[in-house]
Formats: C-alpha cells, sequence, structure tokens
C-alpha cells in the first residue's frame, strides 16, 4: 500500500507568525540517543537546534559511553545541547534517562541517525497531541532518504483502531521517531534493560496497552533515517530480533496463549531463514539463545488479559510482514 506523501505538503513545513507567537504551546524536549556515531549526530542536532521550528523547547543528548570524540564535539559546536553521560552501552534503555531530566509536556525520542522530516514537524505534532488528548504517543512516517525505501509503509494495516483523523491505534513503536505525553511515559516501565536493542518498540507499545494508554501512528508526519552502519551489523540484528521477540512473547502474554504464538514466531523465523538462507545461523542461534533464557520472563507479571489477547487479533498478522 502506497501512502499518500502528506509530509511533503506545504502546511506541514510552514510556521505562520502566530503559531511562532502561540504561549499556550507547552514546552518540549527532543532527546537523541547515541553511541559511537559522532558525524550522523552532528548532523542531527544541526537539524535539532537549526530547522526546528518551535517556539519552546530543549535539546538533551543520551550518550552510551562514547569514546569518538561525541562529547567533545556537542560541549563545542552546540553549547546549548544537555548531554546526560551514561558511562557504559546500556543500549536503548538508556532513553529510559530521558523520562526523569527532560523538562516538556511532551518528549520526542531521536536516533543519532534520525531527525524530523520537516521544520514544523515538531509544532504539528505537538498540535495533533493538544487536540486528542486520548493520544499518548505518536509515531511518524519513516523515510530512508539514501536508499528511497519507507520504513513505515503499510503500518496501518496491522493497526488494531482506525481513524483517519487521529490516525492509527496500535502497537508499533518507532523508537527513534515518536513524541510521548511525558505523563504517559511515566506510566510505564519504559525500554526493558534486559536486551540491547531488537523488539524494544514492540515491547514499549505493549506495556501501553496494559495500562489502557494509547499508541497512535500518523502518517502525514515525517522522520528522516540515514540508517548509519556503524555498529549494527546485519547478523547481530537478526539474532538480537529473533531471540528477543520469544522473551517478548514469554514476558508479557500468559502461558496458555505464549505457547501458540511463540509456535507462530518460530514459524515466522524458520520461514525467514528458507527466505534469506544467509540468516540461518543468526535466527537459529536467536531462538536457542531465547528458549533458554526465557524462563524469568514467563514469572514476570503483569499479564495480558485473555481479552486483551484476542483484541490483538489483527496484530498478529504483522508478525509476518518482515518475514
Amino acid at each position: 500500500m502506497k501512502q499518500d506523501w502528506k509530509p511533503w505538503r506545504l502546511e506541514n513545513w510552514s510556521v505562520s507568525e502566530s503559531e511562532w507567537n502561540d504561549s499556550s504551546l507547552p514546552m518540549v524536549t527532543l532527546g537523541v540517543l547515541n553511541y559511537n556515531r559522532i558525524k550522523e549526530l552532528r548532523q542531527t542536532l544541526d537539524v535539532l537546534t537549526r530547522a526546528v521550528q518551535y517556539p519552546n523547547y530543549e535539546v538533551i543528548v543520551v550518550d552510551n559511553g562514547s569514546t569518538d570524540g561525541s562529547l567533545e564535539m556537542i560541549r563545542s559546536e552546540f553549547p546549548s545541547v544537555r548531554v546526560h553521560e551514561v558511562g557504559h552501552n546500556a543500549g536503548v534503555s538508556a532513553r529510559n534517562f530521558l523520562t526523569p531530566i527532560a523538562s516538556g509536556k511532551y518528549l520526542f525520542h531521536f536516533d543519532d541517525d534520525t531527525c524530523p522530516g520537516t521544520p514544523a514537524m515538531v509544532l504539528r505534532i505537538v498540535q495533533h497531541m493538544e487536540n486528542y488528548p486520548e493520544i499518548d504517543a505518536i509515531s511518524a512516517s519513516c523515510h530512508q532518504p539514501i536508499t528511497g525505501r519507507l520504513e513505515t509503509e503499510g503500518w496501518e494495516v496491522f493497526g488494531i483502531l482506525t481513524n483517519a483523523d487521529r490516525g492509527w491505534d496500535g502497537l508499533f513503536i518507532l523508537e527513534g521517531g515518536i513524541c510521548w505525553r511525558m505523563s504517559s511515559l511515566k506510566q510505564v516501565d519504559g525500554y526493558d534493560p534486559r536486551w540491547t536493542y531488537g523488539c524494544e518498540g514492540m515491547d514499549i507499545g505493549i506495556q501501553l496497552f496494559k495500562n489502557n494508554l494509547s499508541s497512535f501512528f500518523c502518517p502525514q508526519y515525517l522522520i528522516l533515517h540515514f540508517i548509519s552502519q556503524s555498529m549494527r551489523t546485519h547478523g547481530r540484528r537478526t539474532y538480537m530480533n529473533s531471540r528477543n521477540m520469544i522473551w517478548l512473547v514469554a514476558k508479557h502474554w500468559p502461558l496458555a496463549a505464549s505457547i501458540p504464538l511463540m509456535g507462530l514466531v518460530i514459524s515466522r523465523r524458520f520461514l525467514a531463514m528458507l527466505m534469506h538462507p544467509n540468516t540461518f545461523r543468526d535466527n537459529l542461534r536467536g531462538m536457542i539463545d531465547g528458549l533458554r533464557g526465557v524462563r524469568p520472563f514467563i514469572g514476570q507479571r503483569p499479564k495480558l488479559t485473555f481479552r486483551q489477547v484476542i483484541f490483538l487479533k489483527r496484530w498478529y498478522l504483522s508478525l509476518f510482514r518482515w518475514a
């Protein structure tokens, strides 16, 4: 399904004078997760500090112990940017450090290689969330300008509930291109520190769902992803996704429902192995390690209710979206 390229429309680019002077617009925080990507980080901060058309915001970088000069570059070239040094590589769970230190009513999560796709995107998303107070998080369309690929193409097909005005309600979280209502984000545990990355968006999306909070996909807003290749080998990503998906199911689904769903997950992985034989070893290692380490997740509470398990029936189809 091809999306209508709403992000390129004029209203998503321009900010009027009255909007610049709108005192009712809340403070927002633009948070960036970085690890040894000084080149990409410089580009992202250049956009966030110079090209974002919003009257009242702060930029915070959470750094996972970079050793490539990223911290020195921030202090030298972007003195207005706040830095939180984790001191070691905590993976995606380092995003959790943003929640207690952010000053904004809304918190945007970016990666060091992602940034807003239009100057007015931050403003338009804030206006959207102000107009729909029942929305707790908004994920935008994600476009790779180098490859031309639209990462989020077809996401709306797997929405749980649909509403063209508000967006598509579902479990999809665009980790490097999402806006959170801060009060809602504080009601969930955040990113699980037990896995470095892989399925972290699904995990926090289910946390929202279990707490009767909503995450929406709004394709009219745009994130650019410059897909840095540093520190991201394909084999490692395949392994992490294969392992963490098993942990995800065991963590959130009751045992009676997790067994058949885990069978579905494993069959998806075997399908991926048949379609892409070069992933066989990494997928197999991930499934084996996932099953070996599944015990702590089985005992974790609370689980989804059986009513919630059934309500997600449309979402299960998405497991084969990227097989």
